[in-house]
């Protein structure tokens, strides 16, 4: 059966085509949204369209202290007391043992990521039945400091990370910034480094849901407002610095899911394209842009102002 191929022209400095095409998910076919990429000056772009599906195969808040009971103030030394004799003091109020911060299970994990456990649900837009097994993600997205001893180490190239607006990358004061602009084999080539992988659309959209609860937002049902870092609020021009939004976390303390940079996956958006799957929206965006389910197809070459990495790996076996 043939099936038309849609093709949408981007706009955005420096930007390449973001190119929409048939997506053969299994036995199912369907068209993927288009989001466009660009500099800051471009408007937002309109939010993906609910059709998506994958073809392929966290530090949590801080739970506030409980806070320090006073002791209670010192009595007055009685008349005539030794020096030697320290003067009588009231009994003070017991102190409260401060609760210990939150910090997310790595369930075996390396440090600085998050063990999410597998299982199966229905994708957001095409509602097909998919299986995801125990995997570890970053807690965090990728930082330009990161990938810059990426570069140093000669594991990861900097070719063309400037040429977007806005860049992070040799930007002063900007190293805890998501790193942005680099293509998807900057991305591949940025997790290999790190002895992970970029995760597949399904494994970052049963992260996003919140797993079997199957959440609207990482965060949960709740419409988004100051959770993440987007447009809907405050009109920005660039990323937030990185875990910037502890109320926008997952479950398991996954941060920026939402907002913030699209993420690359590994999910392409048919058999013979090279397109892949970018997640979770971007700090232009002011609409619906940001639900766990919305995907933007982005031809591997293309790179931009809001797009970036957060790297996943095989679980190892439960502990």
């Amino acid at each position: 059966m043939s099936v038309k191929r849609w093709t949408n022209a981007l706009h955005g400095a420096h930007a390449g085509a973001v190119a929409m095409a048939p997506f053969a998910w299994v036995t199912a076919c369907l068209l993927a949204s288009v989001s466009a990429c660009g500099g800051a000056s471009e408007p937002p772009p309109a939010g993906p369209a609910n059709h998506v599906a994958d073809a392929s195969k966290s530090a949590a808040p801080a739970s506030t202290p409980s806070a320090m009971a006073e002791p209670a103030p010192s009595a007055p030394a009685t008349a005539a007391a030794p020096e030697t004799s320290a003067a009588p003091v009231a009994s003070a109020a017991p102190v409260a043992t401060p609760a210990p911060a939150s910090v997310p299970d790595t369930g075996g994990c390396p440090a600085g990521m998050v063990r999410i456990k597998g299982g199966s649900f229905k994708l957001a837009a095409v509602k097909t039945q998919v299986t995801v097994k125990d995997y570890c993600l970053d807690v965090n997205l990728a930082t330009t400091d990161q990938y810059a001893a990426c570069v140093q180490s000669k594991k990861c190239n900097d070719g063309a990370v400037k040429v977007c607006d806005p860049s992070t990358y040799g930007a002063e004061g900007k190293g805890n910034l998501p790193m942005i602009c680099i293509d998807f084999t900057q991305a591949t080539d940025y997790c290999k480094a790190q002895n992970k992988r970029l995760p597949s659309g399904e494994e970052w959209e049963w992260a996003a849901r919140g797993g079997p609860e199957g959440r609207t937002y990482p965060w949960g049902n709740e419409a988004p407002a100051e959770q993440l870092c987007w447009s809907g609020k405050t009109k920005r021009d660039g990323p937030c610095p990185i875990g910037s939004f502890p109320a926008g976390a997952n479950p398991q303390g996954v941060l920026d899911l939402a907002g913030n940079i699209f993420q690359w996956t590994t999910t392409g958006n048919d058999v013979v394209s090279s397109a892949r799957f970018g997640r979770g929206g971007s700090w232009r965006d002011s609409g619906d842009e940001v639900k766990a389910g919305k995907t933007a197809v982005f031809k591997t070459t293309y790179r931009c102002g809001y797009l970036g990495v957060r790297c996943a790996m095989a679980a190892p076996p439960a502990p």
